[in-house]
């Protein structure tokens, strides 16, 4: 039997998660927001978290990001299983590079999913896990980059294609070509995050920005989430498309 936290601001959601893992003798604990998971991860410290991604407030990315930054090293290990609607290609992405080690959609299947709880219970330790899937994860990132494509799910053809990554299909009514970002914008980044941002703009990949900074593509692409939040750019593939249209504004320190 494990200790098991269920995080999802919907009730039948949680209710239904709860019920289904008790069957398999889990102990579970629910919380409604980001913030209430985060006061229960500190008294609770459960043996998994199933992690609702897109919740008001405090979202799955920010409370995943936190339990994987906590001083706390058995906190931080402790394995994170993020079930959302979301199923495009960089959200699985994301959810592999910033610490998950599964990335489940709904609608999905209880059987699986108690399985999938089961599973993150057994074999290597979380720390392992998490660099096989973040090892996966940057690989298929360097392939969407590469305009390789990606092994989509059997449902993917009933979800709209990624077009904002560079390789990816072009859409049919594809931004405008000269999107700039304010000067204003950009001078409240730091030294090195324009820096970033100026490799990025002059490589052909987020790996050779990373290789040209010396730095290892999972802190670019975090250092790149950063970036786009603080610019209020939707995306990181956005922000990227942006940046290599030339929307650096001229006169941005360098």
């Amino acid at each position: 039997m494990a200790s098991v936290l269920v995080v999802d601001d919907e009730d039948d959601i949680r209710e239904l998660v709860r019920i289904n893992l008790e069957l398999d003798g889990h102990q579970v604990t629910t919380a409604a927001s980001g913030m209430e998971a985060l006061d229960r991860l500190q008294d609770l410290h459960p043996d998994v978290v199933v992690l609702d991604v897109m919740m008001p407030g405090m979202d799955g990315w920010e409370v995943l990001s936190r339990i994987k930054a906590d001083s706390s090293a058995a906190l931080a290990a402790v394995p994170v299983l993020m079930l959302t609607a979301r199923t495009d290609d960089m959200d699985r992405i994301r959810g592999g590079i910033e610490g998950a080690i599964r990335y489940i959609t709904k609608p999905f299947s209880l059987p699986d999913l108690r399985q999938e709880v089961n599973h993150a219970l057994e074999g290597d330790p979380e720390p392992v896990k998490r660099r096989k899937v973040q090892h996966n994860a940057l690989e298929h990132l360097a392939r969407l980059e590469k305009g390789d494509g990606a092994s989509a799910p059997a449902s993917a053809s009933a979800r709209p294609r990624l077009t904002k990554l560079e390789g990816a299909p072009e859409a049919k009514n594809p931004p405008p070509r000269q999107i700039r970002l304010q000067l204003a914008q950009v001078q409240t980044l730091s030294e090195k995050q324009h820096e970033l941002l100026t490799a990025v703009s002059t490589t052909a990949t987020v790996r050779a920005a990373a290789e040209q900074l010396g730095v290892s593509r999972s802190n670019v692409y975090a250092s790149l989430r950063r970036i786009a939040r603080k610019l209020g750019v939707r995306t990181v593939p956005e922000l990227v498309t942006i940046v290599r249209q030339g929307g650096l504004p001229e006169d941005a320190p360098s």
